[in-house]
């Protein structure tokens, strides 16, 4: 058996850039939500669920 090790770098990487990505995400929503900007906030966490069903997609299809 052979292991495809820039396939596995390239996924860890890939996963690492979305972890990033969502949880910068979160984070800008909850500090406008606080700072009483809620547009912005609201569309943070939409990126988030976008982000998350776009994951969810790519594993169930």
């Amino acid at each position: 058996m052979k292991v495809d090790w820039m396939a596995l770098v390239q996924v860890f990487g890939a996963t690492l850039l979305t972890t990033i990505l969502v949880v910068t995400l979160f984070v800008v929503g909850i500090r406008s939500l606080s700072g009483d900007r809620k547009v912005p906030a609201y569309a943070s966490f939409a990126g988030c669920v976008a982000v998350v069903l776009y994951g969810l997609s790519l594993i169930v299809f």
